[in-house]
Formats: C-alpha cells, sequence, structure tokens
C-alpha cells in the first residue's frame, strides 16, 4: 500500500493496520542499532491495538464491498468511516456513529445497515484477541457462500 500524500487521505483502521504491519517488515531489515526505538514501540503499540479490532479481520475487498453497499444510506464520509472501523452490531451503535440518525434514517433503515455491515464485514474478532483465526474463518465462511 502506497500513501501519496499523507495529507490528503483518511485510513481505515484495516488499512493502518496493513501499513503498519508493513513498517514492522520494514523495521526488521534495520539493523537494531539504527533502528527508532520510539518507533517501533508506536509500531507495536498500535499493531497489538488494531490486532483486537474488527481491522484485524478486514480486507481491502471487504472495505470496497462495504462502500459500495453503504451508498444508499447516504452517509458522511466519516461516517462511513467510522461504520467500517468499528463494525457496528445492533441499532444503537449506528445511533451513536450516524449523526442525527433518528431524522435521517428509520427504523427499518437501521435494521437493513446492522445487515450490511454483518453481510458485508468479517465479524469481530474474538475477545481472547486470536484474530487471525476469526479473519481466517471469516475468508472460508465467503467462500463457502
Amino acid at each position: 500500500m502506497d500513501v501519496l500524500d499523507a495529507q490528503q487521505t483518511v485510513l481505515t483502521n484495516a488499512e493502518t493496520f496493513q501499513l503498519i504491519n508493513e513498517r514492522r517488515r520494514q523495521q526488521s531489515t534495520v539493523p537494531k542499532d539504527q533502528r527508532v526505538k520510539a518507533l517501533g514501540t508506536v509500531i507495536y503499540e498500535t499493531s497489538s491495538y488494531l490486532q483486537t479490532s474488527p481491522a484485524a479481520a478486514q480486507k481491502t475487498e471487504d472495505i470496497e464491498n462495504a462502500i459500495r453497499a453503504l451508498a444508499p444510506f447516504k452517509l458522511t464520509a466519516a461516517e462511513t468511516l467510522q461504520v467500517i472501523n468499528l463494525r457496528p452490531s445492533t441499532i444503537i451503535e449506528i445511533q451513536l456513529i450516524v449523526e442525527e440518525c433518528e431524522e435521517r434514517l428509520t427504523e427499518e433503515q437501521m435494521n437493513q445497515l446492522v445487515n450490511v455491515v454483518n453481510e458485508n464485514l468479517p465479524p469481530r474478532p474474538s475477545s481472547s484477541g486470536d484474530s487471525k483465526a476469526v479473519a481466517e474463518e471469516a475468508a472460508n465462511e465467503r467462500m463457502e457462500t
């Protein structure tokens, strides 16, 4: 993944996770005495957090499909980003993400939004942090359908 201009775009947590993992691989090729310790700490802490978030199981294809499926709901770019990052699974979570939700969406639309998220984004990692197993399980489920 290439970030052409870091000041011109926002990244999903999944894209950030991918970027952090690339940086981690790059850091591993640098001799230990030449590594920036603070950067290593930031990479480690960010990676640890993102491994327990929905981003750990999301692939680029999942995100692209979700964005297309979310288009009819007329969410703002920031709301779409939050839906992808947080992967809401209840109407209450949708209401916390979408500004003026009750005025913009009916209860049926909120239910549809939850269904769109469930259909297009892989499940959240388990609380044990076993995100790799969850990602593999989600990939297998999508292949079977």
